[in-house]
C-alpha cells in the first residue's frame, strides 16, 4: 500500500491547495453488519473511514463541476484505454438505460397500458385492482429512471438539464404539488401543453404523487384560480383527471428519454462518438466521474442525510424532503441508485473503473467498494419502515442523538432508526470515492464535494 499512500499524499496536497477533500476510504473490505438496539456503538468500518456527524458542510455539493487542479497523474485521460472505457459505458450501459425508459414509460402511458386500463376502470369493480397494477408499473418505470441518474452527462444535462428534469425532477428540488394539481385540472383541455410547466411539476415523482396520494383535494392556496372548483368535483371525476394527467406526464418522461437516447445514438446525434473520441475523452471522463458522485450528493446527502436531519436541516428532521413520500418508494430508489452505481463502476461486462483500479495494482479497493455497496443493498432489504415515517419520528433531541449515533456507527444496524445506519453505510462508499477512486483513476473531485468535509 506504499504506492497508494504516495499517490494519496500527492493528491491530498493538491486538494488542500484548492480547499477541498473529504475523509478517505479504506482499501480493505468492510465488516458485515450486526444488529442491535438504538444507539449501539461499535463501528466496524475501516480506520480511514471518518465517523463524525454528517451534518457539517454546505449543501451546494450537488451536480457541481470539477476544480481545475488535477488530482493525480496515475492515468492518461486521453489514452486508448480511457476511450475504450467510455465507449463501453455509453454503448452498453447509458444508451440501454435510456432505451429501457423509452420502452417502459411508453408502454405504461400507451392506450393499451396500465395507466389507461386504470383510467378506464375508475368507478367500476375493477378500480382497486387496476390501480394496484398501475402503481406497481410506476415503480418499475421509476427504477429505470433512477438508473439514469448516475450518468447525467452530455445530452441529459444540456440546456439546464431540461431533459433530465423532465424524467425526474428531484435533483431540482421538492415537487410543486399545487402545480401538479393544476396539471390535473388542465390536462384534458385541448390547448394544454405540458412543456409550459415547471420542472418541479414533471417527471416520475409528479406521476407518483398523482397515483399514490389518497387525498383527492388540491394542495393549492384558495387564491389559485385553476383549482378553485376542483374540490367540488366528485371523487371519480378527480381520480379520472389525475389519471389522465399522469398519462400526459409519463408520456413526457418517455419523450425526454427518447430525445436523450437519440442524441447519444450513432444513428442520431452521435454524441457517443464525441464522448469517447481522442482529444475529448479526458474531459468526458471527468464529467462521467462527476456524475457518478450523485451517489454522494444526490443519494447519501439529499435522499438520506437531509430528511433525517443529519445535514442542512434546521429542524430535528426534514421529512418533507423525502423523495417518494406518497409511494413510500424512497428506499427502493436508493437501492436502484446503488445498483446503477455499481454497474457503472464495474462497466457491466466490459471495461469499467474496476479494471483501471486493478491494473494500477489496487484490487483491494475494488473489493472494498463491492462490499460497501453490497452492505447498503442488504441493509435496505431488511428495512420495513418507510423513510418518511422514520424521518417524521425524529422529533426530539433524544431521537436526533440516536440518529447521529446510528450514522456514526454503521457496523451495527439501529432497529429504531435503520435509515440513519444506512446513511453511515452510504458514507463508506463515498469515502472510497473521495480519495481512493479519484486518486487511482486520475480525476478531480466535483467542486461541490471538495468543500464538503463529511
Amino acid at each position: 500500500m506504499i504506492k497508494l499512500f504516495t499517490i494519496i499524499l500527492v493528491s491530498s496536497l493538491t486538494l488542500a491547495g484548492c480547499g477541498g477533500g473529504g475523509s478517505g476510504g479504506s482499501g480493505s473490505s468492510q465488516a458485515p453488519i450486526a444488529t442491535s438496539g438504538t444507539g449501539s456503538s461499535g463501528d466496524n468500518s475501516s480506520a480511514s473511514n471518518s465517523s463524525g456527524d454528517d451534518s457539517s458542510g454546505d449543501d451546494s455539493s450537488s451536480d457541481g463541476s470539477s476544480s481545475d487542479d488535477s488530482s493525480s497523474d496515475s492515468s492518461d485521460p486521453n489514452s486508448s484505454d480511457t476511450m475504450l472505457l467510455l465507449n463501453n459505458l455509453a454503448t452498453n450501459i447509458f444508451i440501454p438505460n435510456y432505451t429501457s425508459v423509452v420502452t417502459s414509460a411508453g408502454e405504461f402511458s400507451s392506450e393499451s397500458g396500465a395507466l389507461e386500463t386504470y383510467c378506464s376502470s375508475i368507478g367500476t369493480a375493477d378500480e382497486a385492482t387496476t390501480l394496484a397494477v398501475a402503481q406497481t408499473t410506476w415503480r418499475s418505470v421509476m427504477a429505470d429512471v433512477q438508473a439514469t441518474e448516475l450518468h447525467a452527462v452530455g445530452p441529459a444535462i444540456a440546456n439546464g438539464e431540461n431533459l433530465r428534469k423532465r424524467m425526474l425532477s428531484f435533483s431540482d428540488g421538492a415537487l410543486s404539488t399545487c402545480g401538479i394539481d393544476e396539471i390535473a385540472a388542465l390536462a384534458s383541455e385541448p390547448d394544454f401543453n405540458i412543456s409550459s410547466r415547471a420542472s418541479n411539476q414533471l417527471g416520475m415523482g409528479a406521476a407518483g404523487y398523482l397515483l399514490f396520494n389518497e387525498d383527492l383535494n388540491h394542495s393549492c392556496s384558495s387564491l389559485v384560480p385553476t383549482t378553485a372548483n376542483w374540490n367540488a368535483l366528485s371523487d371519480n371525476e378527480r381520480k379520472a383527471a389525475r389519471c389522465q394527467a399522469a398519462k400526459v406526464i409519463v408520456t413526457d418522461v418517455k419523450n425526454a428519454a427518447d430525445e436523450i437516447k437519440s442524441a447519444w445514438d450513432a444513428s442520431g446525434g452521435n454524441f457517443v462518438a464525441e464522448y469517447s473520441a481522442e482529444g475529448t475523452s479526458g474531459q468526458y471522463l471527468q464529467d462521467t466521474t462527476d456524475a457518478l458522485f450523485y451517489i454522494e450528493v444526490g443519494v447519501k446527502d439529499k435522499k438520506l442525510a437531509i430528511p433525517l436531519g443529519l445535514r442542512t436541516c434546521t429542524n430535528n428532521s426534514c421529512p418533507e424532503s423525502v423523495e417518494s413520500k406518497y409511494s413510500k418508494n424512497s428506499l427502493q430508489n436508493i437501492k436502484d441508485n446503488a445498483l446503477a452505481f455499481l454497474e457503472i463502476f464495474e462497466g457491466g461486462t466490459g471495461r469499467g473503473f474496476d479494471d483501471v483500479i486493478s491494473e494500477a495494482g489496487f484490487s483491494e479497493v475494488n473489493q472494498s467498494m463491492q462490499t460497501a455497496v453490497a452492505d447498503v443493498i442488504s441493509a435496505i432489504d431488511t428495512i420495513d419502515t418507510p423513510l418518511y415515517e422514520q424521518a417524521l419520528s425524529i422529533d426530539s433531541s433524544a431521537e436526533v442523538t440516536a440518529c447521529t449515533n446510528a450514522f456514526s456507527n454503521p457496523g451495527t444496524m439501529d432497529l429504531d432508526l435503520p435509515a440513519c445506519t444506512l446513511n453511515g453505510l452510504m458514507k463508506r462508499i463515498t469515502d472510497l470515492m473521495k480519495i481512493d477512486f479519484v486518486t487511482i483513476v486520475g480525476v478531480n473531485l466535483p467542486s461541490g464535494v471538495q468543500s464538503d468535509n463529511d
